[in-house]
């Protein structure tokens, strides 16, 4: 038990210390932003136009990103994964049949989870087909 509160104890502390990284180096990122105007300098307007545009694919208004449809497939294959394993481990762990079933309902939750991304993948990729190309894709 101490092995697990341990556990999720320093997955905790190393998320939010990832977190204060993060909020640092944006802070260090305005300060220059704010020294350069300061200075009667004019700042690029955006330092990496790679990470906007990425930001603008996630935003719901920009329509999803283009690789949507494949990160819903490979999610979904983990959570079946996942499920199957699950659902095994607990099923060879049990003691009696009454155990054996919860332990493989526990998996088969995953599992139709799993399928429900998958489900996702395939009408997202259908329906990715049925829109008309822009003329920067066709080319």
């Amino acid at each position: 038990m101490w092995i697990a509160i341990a556990a999720i104890t320093g997955w905790a502390l190393i998320t939010l210390y990832r977190m204060h990284l993060a909020g640092q180096a944006r802070e260090r990122l305005h300060r220059e932003r704010v020294a350069m105007i300061e200075k009667g300098l004019v700042p690029p307007p955006e330092s990496y136009p790679g990470q906007f545009e990425r930001m603008m694919d996630w935003h719901p208004s920009a329509g999803g990103s283009p690789d949507r449809g494949a990160r819903s497939l490979r999610t979904g294959l983990i959570i079946i994964a996942t499920g199957i394993g699950l659902g095994l481990m607990n099923y060879l762990q049990a003691g009696d049949a009454l155990d054996a079933r919860r332990g493989f309902g526990i998996g088969a939750f995953l599992v139709v989870l799993g399928i429900a991304f998958l489900l996702n993948a395939m009408f997202e990729a259908r329906a990715k087909q049925s829109q008309p190309q822009s003329p920067q894709e066709r080319q």
